[in-house]
């Protein structure tokens, strides 16, 4: 089959003419920022709700301000828009719940057709005549770092917005024991960017409840590798 193939230094493909790619095709709208309460004698964590119109297949990309948890908690899709839940907390308060900011995310999808404004660059179409790669448009085929649960992403020198994707579907549940009676925490993994540019997965709160009656059950841990991958995001729109 004719057609530019592209191989990294370790011969792995990373651009095939007529496989695809992606690009980024909008920014989510911010709906509400919700703080963290407490209902029924509960703690809860905040989020932010976010929307985003299209009926292409999206995966989401998130912002990294430095210092701050972020990830996407739940995704919704009805009527031709997509409704996004994230987090971007930091500054904790005296319960541990951290306070909620609003984070820019913005949707990835396949190439459709070429990226407006630019009359230069490379394209790449497949046998059929249909754009496949596009060069001139924000692309999240090249990252620039990647990591999962047990390794970090160091961010090369340079990248003036680094922005993230992937979620940990990482949930710790724990039970204390008050004899009588428990409490139960549940904690989530959220992407990190540290100041020196290291990207790793780190704990936030999601939910702590009031006393419930009878013994606790046993502690329940759900964890996978959950990779994630970090893109230059400074031509975002």
């Amino acid at each position: 089959m004719r057609g530019l193939k592209i191989r990294n230094g370790a011969r792995e493909l990373v651009v095939h003419s007529e496989a695809r790619g992606t690009a980024c095709i909008g920014r989510a709208s911010l709906v509400a920022v919700v703080q963290p309460s407490t209902s029924g004698g509960a703690n809860i964590a905040g989020y932010s709700r976010h929307t985003f119109a299209s009926d292409l297949p999206i995966i989401w990309a998130i912002d990294l301000p430095v210092g701050r948890r972020v990830g996407i908690i739940d995704t919704g899709y009805a009527n031709g828009v997509y409704t996004i839940g994230a987090y971007c907390g930091d500054n904790p308060n005296s319960l541990g719940f951290d306070q909620q900011f609003p984070v820019d995310i913005w949707a990835f999808s396949m190439i459709t057709a070429a990226s407006t404004g630019s009359t230069s660059g490379l394209r790449l179409r497949n046998s059929a005549g249909i754009i496949t790669h596009d060069f001139m448009a924000p692309n999240i085929t090249l990252p620039i770092a990647a990591g999962d649960l047990s390794i970090a992403a160091v961010v090369p020198p340079g990248i003036g917005r680094p922005v993230v994707i992937g979620s940990s579907p990482y949930y710790d549940v724990t039970y204390t024991d008050l004899e009588p009676g428990y409490i139960k925490t549940d904690r989530r993994q959220f992407a990190l960017r540290s100041s020196d540019n290291v990207v790793a997965y780190s704990p936030g709160l999601m939910f702590r409840s009031g006393s419930s009656s009878g013994a606790p059950p046993a502690d329940s841990t759900f964890t996978e590798k959950s990779p994630f991958f970090v893109v230059d995001g400074q031509f975002l729109p």
